[in-house]
């Protein structure tokens, strides 16, 4: 596990909570959808691209598709280390993933995708990807 935490510079840690499970003793999978908003957001804060006052922002991260591959359950307790990184760049989306592991079983229990566009308040449209943002990913995720 900590070989493959080495390719994310970004990590976001959870403990898992009892209320977390559902009837089917595991962890719900909606769970999963709220940890990778909240690895998000730090990988976010990482670029310098989030601030909780979004009049402030010159442009906004907007969630425009994800997906969660399941491989393993969950189940309490345990604590889940994210590894959140840029996956790829297009025109006019960043596309991220994240990994889920978990510290009780030290493997891989899932991986989202999280597709995200770039919003100007000001015009209320969808921005191409800054270059400014691009040189910040390469530096977060010291990619060459």
């Amino acid at each position: 596990m900590k070989n493959q935490l080495k390719e994310f510079n970004i990590h976001t840690k959870i403990d898992v909570q009892w209320g977390d499970m559902d009837a089917f003793r595991h962890v719900n999978n909606v769970a999963y959808v709220r940890w990778g908003e909240t690895a998000r957001i730090d990988y976010f804060k990482a670029l310098g691209l989030f601030s909780s006052l979004p009049e402030k922002m010159n442009y906004a991260p907007i969630l425009g598709f994800q997906s969660v591959k399941y491989i393993a359950p969950l189940v309490y307790p345990d604590r889940i280390i994210i590894g959140t990184k840029t996956e790829g760049v297009k025109r006019d989306r960043v596309i991220l993933t994240s990994h889920f592991f978990s510290t009780a079983q030290q493997r891989l229990v899932a991986i989202k995708t999280h597709e995200v566009i770039l919003f100007d308040y000001k015009t209320q449209q969808k921005i191409p990807v800054p270059k400014e943002l691009i040189a910040r990913i390469y530096e977060v995720d010291k990619l060459k």
